[in-house]
């Protein structure tokens, strides 16, 4: 069951995320609303931090900066639509903790005030729904992006690490990665097109982001992640190319599956841990493939 410094802490943390993501946002009801949310955040973490002094503790704020800062730069880059979904989910989980413990409150003021806060967390989650439905369009768009961007990173990867093994000449490894590239988004693209389209069938009507738009945006960042594990094929020997590619592609790699963790209310330490275990494999894999196709053949070029 969670206690008076784990609430304390988390409220002190909630306070100084809204704060964070307030800043530079462009939306102008979007920042007044998350500074209010701020502020009341704040209020929650004074009255926890009265009931540790009156249990003859101090409280003590440690902010997760990491976690706050990470979450912020994924904002700069996808906009607040994506970051809504997080927010909602950690919402209801203070909810559902609050009403746990005031079960356990005989203190009739503690109580009311406790059902004051849990109110008040009801009511956040209800601002997150709202806004999560005006930024729908933006979080469709940001959908396709990702999805889009992580297989351009994982299968591109996945064929220049068996290129590498392959191909003595870094220009076929290149040429082959951009064929790899190029094929993958017109797949992509077909694919995404045709998801699209279904699911305006089955609506029976097309909204604002059209199958044209859904299939643009899956090759824009397909070509833009393809990018990432190609690019240290230019400038470097291929093996330490590669190396270098399988870092680009573990960082990008992140932050994608950042992004479709929170905007699928997963869990975000477990979601980054497992993609990036399957680039690891994948890359593996491939590698292998590579080793023994160059064992019966030798370089091919």
């Amino acid at each position: 069951m969670s206690d008076p410094e784990s609430f304390y802490q988390g409220e002190v943390n909630d306070s100084f995320l809204y704060l964070q993501l307030a800043q530079n946002e462009k939306h102008e009801n979007t920042k007044n609303k998350l500074l209010e949310l701020s502020e009341i955040e704040k209020s929650h973490s004074e009255f926890w931090a009265a009931e540790i002094r009156s249990a003859g503790r101090e409280p003590v704020p440690k902010i997760r900066k990491f976690s706050v800062f990470y979450l912020k730069f994924l904002k700069s880059i996808f906009g607040i639509s994506f970051v809504i979904n997080y927010l909602e989910k950690s919402e209801v989980k203070g909810i559902v903790d609050y009403l746990e413990y005031t079960k356990s409150e005989n203190n009739e003021d503690k109580k009311k005030r406790l059902n004051e806060i849990i109110n008040d967390e009801k009511n956040h989650e209800a601002v997150f729904i709202k806004m999560s439905e005006e930024f729908s369009l933006s979080a469709e768009k940001t959908h396709d992006a990702i999805y889009g961007m992580s297989d351009g990173l994982i299968e591109v990867l996945a064929g220049v690490a068996g290129l590498t093994n392959v191909l003595a000449n870094n220009f076929y490894i290149l040429i082959g990665g951009l064929i790899f590239a190029i094929s993958g988004m017109i797949s992509m693209t077909i694919g995404a097109f045709l998801s699209e389209r279904a699911k305006i069938q089955l609506n029976k009507g097309e909204g604002d982001y059209t199958s044209i738009h859904a299939a643009r945006n899956t090759a824009l960042f397909y070509i833009i992640g393809s990018i990432f594990p190609i690019i240290p094929f230019v400038f470097l020997a291929k093996y330490v190319a590669l190396i270098l590619a399988v870092i680009l592609t573990i960082i990008v790699d992140m932050v994608a599956a950042s992004v479709i963790s929170i905007s699928s209310y997963g869990n975000l330490r477990k979601d980054v841990s497992t993609s990036v275990a399957l680039v690891v494999i994948g890359f593996i894999a491939t590698f292998i493939i590579g080793l023994v196709v160059h064992h019966f053949v030798g370089n091919i070029l």
